[in-house]
């Protein structure tokens, strides 16, 4: 590991951090790309947490598990998500419509340890299908 550690360490002063990724180290971006819905999210709702600040697969898994539970979870029916240190449970509102958009609430439940985060937001289906959060 420190090997590897000293690797990355000297790709970062040549590259910047991007090369740490492939090597599993966790300070790049995420090692898996984001399904494509999940991509309109932005940082979504996990992303707007004050003093919080989620990289790599932690980030991923927790917009992948925001995408999962706007798209097909029932209302009520939280979807976790965990990765290292890091875990989380998005829980979805009743889909409702406003205008002709289909929108729904959600809160995304954040724990670190004895730590924990609670966002609320909104969320609506644009007409290409995607999901943005909207509050």
């Amino acid at each position: 590991m420190q090997n590897r550690f000293g690797l990355c360490l000297s790709l970062a002063l040549l590259t910047g951090l991007s090369g740490c990724a492939s090597l599993g180290l966790g300070l790049g971006a995420p090692s898996v790309p984001l399904p494509e819905g999940a991509l309109a999210l932005g940082d979504g709702l996990v992303g707007q947490i004050k003093d919080v600040h989620l990289r790599g697969d932690a980030r991923r898994k927790a917009i992948e598990a925001e995408f999962q539970a706007l798209q097909f979870s029932p209302a009520g029916r939280e979807i976790a998500w965990s990765e290292g240190r890091w875990h989380g449970q998005v829980m979805p509102t009743q889909l409702y419509r406003i205008g002709s958009q289909d929108c729904r609430g959600f809160t995304h439940t954040l724990l670190d340890g004895a730590k924990s985060w609670k966002q609320l937001g909104t969320a609506c289906r644009g007409e290409d299908g995607n999901w943005r959060i909207v509050v």
